[in-house]
């Protein structure tokens, strides 16, 4: 997991890719990726590795960050060179964090109210969707969310940023599970709890933001 995050890293300095997106918040995904999968029967190896790799990588080729067809050679290049992996599940990894983006989906489901549609991964659909849950728990975190109005917005007030992150929870975020963007059980359950800390912090302008604990991340096979 150390060479992963340390790919990530060097991405994220190579992209100008800011904190709300960052190395902290792909160990954030990760330990919410591994907290499905505990959740699952029969996890295959390869399924599990392909789901923490996404996890944590799915932020490298972020279209609002990169150019996308170039950091996806790049990530290619490594998962290669560096790890070892076969053509098959580079192919899938690189499928599934190029289709996981929330803005992408609603441009794939325009109308509210309807059951998302979703790319068809196959094999490594599962996969797909604990890589992309755990992406959309993490955006709940409500200091990611003001510190991306920050990076993109520097000349707003303090007050713009808190309001501006209010409309995004109450438009969006507290609207994921009545749209149906989390479909696992266990991402359902997270989501809840965490919908109670954002509501606090954003009654509070509280920017708590913790440390993800990765010490109960199981290196994948």
């Amino acid at each position: 997991m150390q060479a992963l995050f340390a790919f990530v890293d060097s991405m994220c300095r190579r992209y100008n890719i800011d904190e709300s997106h960052g190395l902290k918040h792909a160990k954030g995904t990760v330990v919410r990726a591994q907290a499905i999968l505990n959740t699952l029967q029969d996890v295959t190896d390869t399924e599990r590795r392909i789901a923490i790799y996404s996890a944590a990588l799915h932020d490298t080729c972020d279209h609002k960050y990169t150019d996308v067809k170039e950091a996806s050679l790049m990530i290619d290049a490594w998962l290669e060179g560096a790890v070892g992996w076969p053509f098959e599940e580079r192919k899938a990894l690189l499928a599934i964090i190029t289709s996981m983006s929330y803005s992408m989906l609603k441009k794939m489901n325009p109308v509210a109210g309807l059951d998302p549609r979703y790319p068809d991964h196959g094999k490594w659909s599962r996969a797909y969707h604990v890589a992309r849950s755990a992406d959309v728990l993490e955006s709940y975190i409500v200091a990611r969310c003001v510190l991306y109005n920050q990076h993109i917005h520097p000349d707003w007030t303090e007050d713009q940023h808190w309001t501006r992150a209010e409309e995004l929870f109450k438009g969006r975020v507290f609207q994921y599970r009545h749209e149906r963007w989390l479909l696992i059980p266990e991402a359902v359950r997270q989501s809840i709890q965490l919908e109670e800390e954002a509501t606090r912090c954003l009654k509070e302008r509280d920017m708590t933001w913790e440390e993800p604990l990765l010490e109960s991340i199981q290196t994948p096979k």
